[in-house]
């Protein structure tokens, strides 16, 4: 298995920073890579000399912490000085050629046994590694934001990933102190297809409910501090659309499906705003509100038991997983064993039925054991 000392950044903004950071801190050297030599010292003094600063001011950490972290970070324009690295993460925008390019330049210059992983949340590895000679040494490590502070990573494997390379991303990541998940190359991996259907299916219902409403309901439903609504709006507006758009057309078609991106979201994000969780009086109709909870529950149960039947993620990973990095106090598994598999098994059939998913084998004429977890 191959040692992981040194860390290269393709992309020095709010995530690869902190990836960077997350890294440097735990004792890993870092060389990150910007477009030019302008570029790499404004990322650096913002990303880096004021960030900590700020963790100094708030006694978060020492000057002499401080000093070591940022002393373990350069950056360069060049991507023959990532040679070097033992590992490099790409943390570029969401652009599928942009990353095919980025892989297939760094194929040319880095030694062979580089390991290449990319952090994208929309994109299939398989895909973003398309150009790179020996792709047993690719695969995914999603970080999830924000990534010094969210404890989760998925680590993704797609068909030719090593299992020596899987265990050196593995071990690195525990390194750098995260909670980590095993995942197969699926479109958005395991977290991203749980959360992104749930807001889809919540954003639908708005016009008949206000977003106060909606909010509330899917704070009672997942028994969560913060309801989803307000969760796009702090994670923006523009990648909650984007990453709905993106699933949909991953897997419209196929024996999954997806819920079709609502025209709500489209019109919050074509009109620029964010959702107004304070836009009036709440519903307090039980029965009204139980509509909305039985859609929500029902996609949220109907794309888990996908992913699980898939071998995409474990029963037991994803509840790990959803827990760690969206902060819900049970996994979906968790939630379908305290309901039963029989109510779970109507709000599927209701889900599925409506169109919005295939309906998962485990529940195809049949009420499945309780999961084991």
């Amino acid at each position: 298995m191959k040692e992981i000392k040194t860390v290269g950044i393709i992309g020095f903004g709010v995530m690869g920073a902190a990836i960077g950071i997350n890294a440097a801190s735990s004792g890993f050297n870092v060389i990150f890579k910007e477009l030019n030599d302008d570029l790499v010292q404004s990322m650096y003094d913002t990303w880096v000399i004021k960030a900590l600063n700020k963790r100094v001011a708030k006694n978060k950490i020492t000057q002499q912490d401080m000093d070591e972290v940022a002393g373990r970070i350069k950056g360069t324009p060049q991507y023959e000085d990532l040679r070097e690295c033992d590992l490099i993460i790409e943390a570029a925008v969401e652009n599928l050629d942009l990353k095919i390019n980025i892989f297939e330049e760094l194929s040319k210059i880095c030694p062979e046994d580089t390991i290449m992983v990319s952090n994208t949340s929309t994109f299939l590895i398989e895909k973003v590694m398309e150009k790179v000679s020996n792709p047993q040494r690719t695969a995914g490590l999603h970080y999830f934001f924000p990534a010094n502070i969210n404890r989760l990573v998925e680590v993704i494997r797609q068909k030719k990933t090593s299992d020596g390379t899987f265990n050196a991303i593995n071990e690195f990541a525990v390194k750098n102190k995260k909670t980590v998940i095993a995942v197969k190359d699926f479109p958005g991996f395991a977290i991203n297809p749980v959360f992104i259907s749930s807001y889809m299916v919540l954003n639908s219902f708005y016009g008949k409910y206000n977003a106060a409403s909606l909010d509330s309901i899917s704070k009672e439903a997942l028994c969560v501090k913060f309801g989803i609504m307000w969760v796009q709006n702090m994670s923006g507006i523009g990648t909650a659309f984007h990453a709905a758009k993106s699933m949909y057309e991953y897997l419209n078609e196929s024996d999954v499906g997806y819920p079709e991106v609502p025209q709500q979201l489209e019109t919050c994000f074509n009109s620029g705003s964010t959702w107004d969780i304070d836009d009036g009086a709440v519903v307090e109709d039980k029965a009204a509100r139980q509509v909305v909870i039985d859609s929500l529950l029902g996609a949220i149960f109907t794309i888990s038991a996908h992913l699980e039947e898939k071998d995409v993620v474990s029963a037991k990973d994803l509840e790990i997983g959803i827990k760690t990095a969206l902060a819900w106090p049970e996994g979906p598994f968790t939630m379908m064993n305290k309901m039963g598999m029989e109510k779970t098994g109507e709000l599927i059939s209701l889900t599925c039925d409506s169109g919005v998913f295939k309906m998962p084998a485990k529940f195809n004429n049949s009420t499945p054991k309780l999961w084991d977890i």
